[in-house]
């Protein structure tokens, strides 16, 4: 299985939004601020991944029990 990326924040989207947000560009140096803090408010990512994985399965797990139910209505109706 090739490897992709799940989510990415690419200088020109920081860029964007600084201009979007606050009409300036930033400079090289303050990228690499704002790369240092970003990173720190990431540090829980892994927590962040494995409760939308958790929402994931248990939607998945849902969506699996109502066909069953429907399933078996459709059988009992027969």
């Amino acid at each position: 299985m090739r490897s992709k990326n799940i989510f990415i924040i690419s200088k020109k989207d920081v860029q964007d939004i600084a201009l979007r947000k606050f009409g300036e560009k930033l400079s090289i140096e303050e990228l690499e601020q704002i790369k240092k803090g970003v990173e720190f408010g990431l540090e829980c990512w892994e927590e962040v991944v494995i409760e939308a994985i958790s929402e994931v399965l248990e939607y998945r797990k849902e969506k699996i029990q109502q066909k069953i139910k429907q399933v078996a209505k459709e059988k009992m109706e027969d």
